[in-house]
């Protein structure tokens, strides 16, 4: 005998026009980073520790399987860098097992960005889905610590993908969410731009010539977040 098909929660919920929200999380933040071969020193990020993210969510329906989302939110969390202090062998290969130095870069950021969202068929009262968009992300807490090797820019532009499932209850419905992002730019200022921009460069005396050599150490560094958010919405 077939058991009795489960009653769905919320069975229109889906079918109205707009949809609002927000959501709370923890991030991860990263570097793809650039080194400067003609350094002696080579930057890496060894340890993730988690940070906080939180906003709100705006969602149109375009049809049963896409939604265009509009969701602005806050990043708050740090990046470990690590600087090691050693030589390039042949084939551009780093060697070394010296500490030079660690720093912790604060960052916090307001990201703006827009997202499709692929729907899957609902199962009873679960809906995977996955999400693909990306935007403007400011810097709006600029260190300006002439210590500090490494300073952000204020602007960036992303793309960030991820995957999801909504859980229907019989109030309310929420979802699970995993996003990765990647920066198009360059965050770096570089140590020659920090003259006019921010303040004067790092000096070369004997207080500041460790951070000024690591300053140096890097070309590029390009930002990646990994985001695991809770929603919830109407």
């Amino acid at each position: 005998m077939l058991a009795p098909l489960r009653a769905q929660n919320l069975p229109t919920i889906d079918y109205k026009r707009w949809h609002y929200g927000a959501f709370i999380g923890l991030n991860t933040m990263d570097f793809g980073i650039k080194d400067n071969i003609e350094s002696n020193l080579r930057a890496e990020i060894k340890n993730w520790i988690p940070g906080f993210c939180v906003g709100l969510i705006g969602e149109m329906r375009l049809n049963n399987y896409f939604n265009l989302r509009f969701a602005p939110a806050f990043h708050m969390g740090q990046y470990n860098v690590t600087f090691y202090e050693g030589e390039y062998v042949p084939e551009n290969k780093f060697h070394s097992d010296t500490i030079h130095g660690y720093i912790n870069s604060p960052s916090n950021t307001f990201r703006i960005p827009f997202y499709i969202r692929y729907n899957a068929v609902r199962l009873a009262n679960s809906k995977p889905y996955l999400i693909a968009g990306g935007g403007l992300d400011v810097e709006w807490n600029i260190d300006k610590d002439p210590e500090n090797p490494i300073l952000f820019k204020r602007l960036d532009y992303f793309t960030e993908f991820g995957v999801g499932c909504t859980i229907y209850t019989e109030y309310l419905r929420f979802s699970i969410e995993a996003k990765y992002s990647i920066g198009f730019n360059n965050k770096l200022v570089s140590f020659e731009d920090r003259v006019g921009t921010y303040h004067e460069p790092l000096t070369s005396d004997a207080n500041n010539i460790n951070r000024a050599l690591e300053a140096q150490s890097i070309q590029s560094l390009r930002a990646r977040i990994f985001s695991l958010v809770l929603n919830i919405n109407i």
